[in-house]
Formats: C-alpha cells, structure tokens, sequence
C-alpha cells in the first residue's frame, strides 16, 4: 500500500508567488493547498491532512501568527517567507530559524521543511 503523499498548505497573496511556491512544492512531490487569507488557513488545517506549511506573515486580513499557533500545537513544520522585518515576525512568537526572507527559493524551503520531517515522503533531492 502506497504512503498517503503530504499536503503542504501554502499562505500567500501574491498570485504569482503563490504560483511559484505551488510548483516547487509540486516538484517535490507533494499535494499543495493555496489560500490568501488566515480564516481561510484555518479552515483549511480544520479540513485537510496538512503535513508542513510555508506562509507569507502578512496576508489579506492580518498576519499569520494564530497559524502557526495552530501549526505549532499539532507539530507541524512550517516556514515563514516574508519580506516583513524579521524582528515584527519574533515579535509574534515567531523563531527566526522558521523565517526566510524574500524573494525565496522555495524549492530550498522545501528542503528545510524536509529535514524538519526526515519521514517524510517529500523528494528533497529534486
């Protein structure tokens, strides 16, 4: 019986960002799960089997700190890529070893999330 494959959640509101993130994630041989706003994250980490997440801090209606709140509880890695100041992103509980700043590699944020998980069936080498 073949693995479930892992679904990252990705929170962005740059359409081509959330492009870019989607493809690399795909690349790496994962579903992908887009959305723009935190209700929405919310929603979708109440819905779906989310094995790691990448995330924009400042999204359509606020920052995404109640995510990785969430994240943090159910022990799923996440990264933060945001062109934010990296000390408003601490300031939210946020470590700096889960922020990248942008313009990111998300192929590379990939790999991170990879070696948070080194379960995972994610292909980090791609």
């Amino acid at each position: 019986m073949q693995p479930e494959p892992e679904t990252v959640l990705i929170v962005e509101d740059d359409a081509f960002i959330s492009m870019d993130a989607a493809e690399s994630v795909a690349r790496a041989g994962a579903n992908v799960v887009t959305t723009e706003t935190v209700s929405d994250a919310l929603d979708c980490l109440e819905a779906n089997r989310i094995t790691a997440a990448i995330l924009d801090f400042q999204v359509l209606d606020g920052n995404v700190a109640p995510v990785v709140e969430r994240l943090k509880r159910a022990g799923i890695p996440y990264r933060v890529v945001s062109g934010s100041p990296v000390h408003e992103i601490t300031a939210r509980g946020i470590p700096a070893d889960r922020i990248v700043p942008k313009p990111a590699d998300y192929l590379k944020v990939m790999v991170q999330l990879v070696k948070d998980r080194p379960w995972s069936a994610l292909r980090a080498n791609h």
